[in-house]
């Protein structure tokens, strides 16, 4: 199994846009950005999206669902460390955690459901048909992203 290299977390500032007139970020928008840190988080991987998508396999989000710990404001920057909790090889589920960059108080969590699927649809067993992004992934299982203070 290749060792991965660390993956970082995701950091993103709230933008006026994704707020309400009280300057708080909507609640659809902590979805959004769940999905921009899965992207980044698997465009570090030696599989990133783009590239699995290129070789059929897709990853259709199967539920999601976010808990709102404390409000998010427009002008904080936070980091979203993202992790993959479950995997099989047929479904996976990734975890995320959203911290105030300054302070590291938690705002939010949540976690998106993926099935594995080819692109006529149908499910794929990786371990068979892509026995190398199994490995890789299963590398990742419980690894969470890390904060880089230098980015």
């Amino acid at each position: 199994m290749e060792k991965r290299n660390i993956i970082y977390a995701y950091k993103r500032s709230v933008q006026y846009y994704e707020t309400d007139r009280m300057a708080i970020m909507h609640n659809s928008n902590y979805y959004r950005w769940f999905e921009e840190a899965r992207v980044h988080f698997m465009s570090q991987d030696t599989y990133p999206l783009l590239a699995i998508e290129e070789m059929g396999i897709f990853l259709p989000v199967a539920a999601s669902d976010a808990e709102f710990l404390k409000p998010s404001f427009f002008g904080q920057t936070f980091y979203i460390i993202s992790m993959m909790s479950h995997f099989t090889g047929y479904k996976m589920t990734i975890d995320f955690k959203m911290v105030e960059a300054e302070t590291r108080i938690v705002h939010a969590t949540g976690h998106m459901k993926h099935g594995v699927i080819s692109r006529d649809g149908k499910p794929i067993m990786l371990q068979k048909q892509y026995p190398e992004v199994y490995e890789q992934w299963q590398s990742m299982l419980n690894v969470p992203s890390v904060i880089d203070e230098g980015k």
